[in-house]
């Protein structure tokens, strides 16, 4: 019997959407699902026809888990534990992986998270690689990896931009999930909506951005990134490189949006 494929990938007009399909394991980061989604990412990223991308998990009860924890115990009862730990750390050395968390592949168009259960550790590392995040209401999203003695290692700086100094270290030191309600409060997500809704939320988010000219999308996530922490009349400056009216798609886009009465 064939294995199911750990991410799903579904072309609608010029969407990308991945569902990340390990329902049974929590669409835990296991069985080969953070190389499938590297490799998306990198296909989104290199593919001139598609402007925006939808990640979201299968099933109902989780977005992501983070790794898989159940199937590193097992690698690691088998090998033993310092042999297992030495097989990661070589993994981790001599590869790097395209990843979401932390943008390490230049990817500048838009990527929306629609969380429709738990969303932790690794998963909620890449919610916050997204650029917005739909949250079902029953949904729970944080980074728990303190109460296994582990420390969460990507996007973590990015807890202070999305809320504050104090809550982003109250996330990591206490390891507590926050719900929906108090997620969409703290500003660490964009919208909360009912259960078994994020999805199509998302899709229809994606739509309404897929019909503006790629390089405007990708101009305004670029220079969002760069200015970071960077002085104002430096940030100001930045802007003005390459602007995207300079590009064709960007007149033959706004050229069909007035024909189209877009913005109306």
């Amino acid at each position: 019997m064939q294995e199911p494929e750990v991410l799903l990938r579904e072309i609608d007009k010029k969407i990308l959407i991945a569902t990340m399909n390990r329902p049974d394991r929590m669409n835990a980061l296991g069985g080969g699902l953070g190389e499938a989604l590297s490799d998306a990412f990198m296909d989104f990223r290199n593919d001139p026809n598609l402007s925006v991308m939808v990640l979201t998990g299968a099933g109902d009860r989780a977005f992501c888990a983070g790794a898989d924890l159940r199937q590193n115990d097992d690698r690691a009862k088998a090998l033993g534990a310092q042999s297992a730990q030495a097989l990661i750390d070589a993994d981790l050395s001599r590869n790097i992986r395209a990843s979401l968390m932390t943008n390490n592949m230049e990817l500048w168009k838009p990527v929306i998270a629609a969380i429709n259960g738990w969303c932790l550790a690794g998963g909620c590392e890449n919610a916050m690689g997204c650029d917005i995040r739909i949250i079902e209401e029953q949904a729970m999203i944080g980074l728990p990896e303190v109460k296994r003695g582990m420390g969460a290692k990507a996007t973590t700086s990015k807890l202070h931009y999305f809320t504050s100094l104090g809550i982003g270290l109250e996330i990591l030191w206490t390891g507590d999930p926050i719900t929906a309600t108090r997620a969409l409060e703290l500003g660490l997500v964009n919208e909360v909506v009912p259960k078994g809704q994020s999805l199509a939320r998302a899709r229809e988010l994606a739509h309404q951005l897929s019909e503006f000219p790629v390089s405007y999308l990708r101009f305004h996530k670029q220079r969002v990134f760069q200015s970071l922490g960077m002085p104002l009349e430096y940030a100001l400056a930045i802007e003005q490189r390459f602007p995207p009216e300079q590009t064709e798609d960007y007149r033959r886009g706004l050229l069909e949006s007035l024909q189209s009465n877009t913005f109306s």
